[in-house]
């Protein structure tokens, strides 16, 4: 009877202890749930915990580097006594960085910390140690380039912009006007901070252009490769900048040199018989042709003097029509000389008060040569021809066919009209 007793007791005891062993299991436990929760939604931005509540976690998860960071950042955000938060918020970024060592974004609070401190140099060296955890990371080229600058250390600088704007290229315009603040308008600081990228050296060269520096920007232009600046948007933007800025005659080049066979003589008027492609962003030097409420305008491949096509201008049968620069072309001579301009036209059952002309103007100066206008009815090919010198005051001319009535009422124009083979000629005065 007595052993039975021991081994009943011997057994109780077993069970006591496993009984405690597995209560102090799913203690541990639940306090592990409640810390892997609490600090998860410390981890949690859209969770917001005032600095207080941090503070006080601090105490509780001393080893975690994400309550650490936490209010390092709540620190970073206060405006009462702040040269005191800062010098907190570097404790606990310091703090953060020893449990987290791997972690370069922890390294960028802690350089964020020290430079509201006024530590610039500390602030430097925890970037650069971040850039040795993430050298490819675009936002620590970033961070440290424009530390550098507002440590007056501009030329290393430049590096880390050229190598976050090649990352990044949405970086650049920011990029070209804070180095152009911080070199003064130094026109190689900002182009030592623009990669080589086509696109990249495309918004510098527009950037110096903006600037009104044309002789850096023209020359940035043309180092670009000639095929990227073909099929770059922003090269007729460039060079619609040129024009507007009055530098005519160096676009022209500039167009050239990307349009025209360098083994062919370019014309005085650029595709006279339409026969090549018109791209609408690099047609500064070319036809811009648009239609309007009066009249459609289009190239028709099925009429011609010459050629596969021709210009046709269908009228709508509105009154009093008009057309200004809905065909258009810019075009450079030399002043003071005298020129022939030929082009052939046709027609059918044009019916108007009077026909379109072609003419040949300078609005700034008021300078104006024309055609007679084109006859009413339906004729075949003729040459539409006429002589004029060009204006002293301007080598850049518009020629246009225009439409403006005579009166604030004319009837309406209606039928059709072909335009091709335009020709200008220099002559003997």
């Amino acid at each position: 009877m007595s052993l039975v007793f021991e081994f009943n007791s011997d057994r109780s005891v077993i069970r006591l202890v496993f009984a405690l062993i597995l209560l102090a299991l799913c203690l541990l436990l639940s306090v592990v749930c409640v810390a892997t929760f609490v600090v998860g939604a410390v981890a949690d931005p859209k969770v917001e915990l005032s600095r207080e509540v941090l503070a006080a976690l601090v105490n509780y998860f001393p080893d975690s580097a994400t309550v650490h960071e936490r209010l390092a950042r709540a620190e970073l955000a206060e405006t009462v006594d702040y040269e005191a938060a800062a010098s907190r918020a570097e404790d606990h970024a310091s703090r953060a960085v020893k449990l987290s060592p791997w972690d370069y974004k922890l390294r960028l609070l802690l350089a964020s910390a020290r430079e509201a401190r006024g530590d610039l140099k500390g602030a430097e060296e925890s970037l650069r140690e971040a850039l040795l955890l993430a050298p490819n990371y675009t936002e620590v080229h970033w961070r440290l380039a424009n530390l550098l600058v507002r440590a007056g250390k501009l030329d290393q600088a430049l590096g880390e912009f050229r190598l976050a704007t090649s990352a990044s290229e949405e970086l650049l315009s920011t990029t070209l006007a804070l180095v152009w603040r911080a070199s003064s308008g130094d026109p190689a600081a900002v182009e030592a901070a623009t990669s080589e990228r086509p696109k990249a050296r495309l918004e510098l060269a527009r950037f110096l252009l903006a600037q009104t520096r044309v002789e850096e920007a023209v020359a940035i232009f043309r180092r670009i490769d000639r095929h990227a600046r073909l099929a770059e948007e922003g090269s007729g933007l460039f060079l619609d900048r040129l024009i507007e800025l009055g530098s005519v005659k160096v676009a022209d080049q500039l167009w050239q040199e990307l349009i025209v066979d360098a083994a062919s003589e370019r014309p005085l008027i650029w595709n006279g018989s339409f026969e090549s492609e018109i791209k609408a962003a690099l047609a500064q030097f070319d036809w811009k042709l648009t239609s309007n409420s009066f009249a459609r305008i289009t190239l028709d491949p099925n009429v011609a003097h010459s050629g596969r096509r021709s210009l046709r201008i269908d009228f709508l049968g509105r009154d009093t029509t008009r057309l200004e620069k809905e065909v258009s072309q810019l075009i450079l001579l030399r002043a003071g000389t005298r020129y022939r301009l030929t082009c052939f036209v046709k027609t059918r059952d044009l019916v108007t008060p009077e026909g379109p002309e072609v003419v040949l103007s300078h609005p700034a100066s008021g300078w104006r040569a024309s055609s007679a206008p084109v006859p009413a009815g339906s004729h075949d090919w003729q040459p539409l021809i006429f002589e004029f010198v060009a204006p002293a005051e301007a080598s850049a001319l518009y020629l246009q066919v225009k439409r403006v009535p005579r009166f604030s009422y004319d009837e309406p124009t209606r039928g059709t009209v072909w335009f091709d083979d335009f020709t200008l000629l220099e002559i003997e005065p």
